[in-house]
């Protein structure tokens, strides 16, 4: 049901996180190698520096999970509790990629600015900085039209 807001706020959103995470993917396995030859993470042992790569191996996909779930929930649109529940976990998870793109780029940012092939990349790099966030309150807006409809619903529904 293309006519509600709340799935065009969740189209946005999970287009946001796919293009984030289509043009992004060769950039974070860049700021890894950045990331791997900070001094602080030389002195870890083997076992931190394998769950790291762990760590970081899993998030590299965490955009394209929202993304995902964000397309899903457009689609369940007759099962509002469903929709609600599917959006809050995408809400959650991009939260998470928001308060982590902060981090990664604190300790990246100079070294993938250096190695940008032109000024329109670190255009492109500024705003990947900022995509997570406009997801974020695109997926909080399309949870709070959801709520919206579900309570219309429930209040129909009431005996007068």
């Amino acid at each position: 049901m293309i006519q509600r807001i709340q799935s065009v706020y969740l189209f946005l959103a999970s287009l946001f996180y796919f293009l984030y995470w289509f043009f992004g993917l060769k950039w974070y396995e860049e700021g890894y190698s950045i990331l791997i030859n900070f001094e602080f993470l030389l002195v870890l042992s083997k076992d931190l520096l394998s769950f790291l790569d762990l760590f970081l191996s899993v998030t590299s996909f965490i955009p394209l999970l929202i993304s995902t779930i964000c397309l899903l929930t457009l689609f369940l649109f007759k099962y509002r509790l469903t929709q609600i529940k599917l959006t809050k976990l995408s809400f959650y998870l991009s939260l998470f990629m928001s308060i982590y793109t902060v981090v990664y780029f604190i300790f990246t940012l100079n070294g993938l600015i250096e190695i940008m092939p032109s000024r329109i990349f670190e255009i492109l790099l500024f705003a990947a900085i900022v995509n997570p966030f406009i997801c974020s309150y695109l997926i909080y807006a399309s949870l709070k039209s959801i709520n919206r409809d579900q309570d219309l619903v429930t209040s129909i529904d009431r005996i007068r």
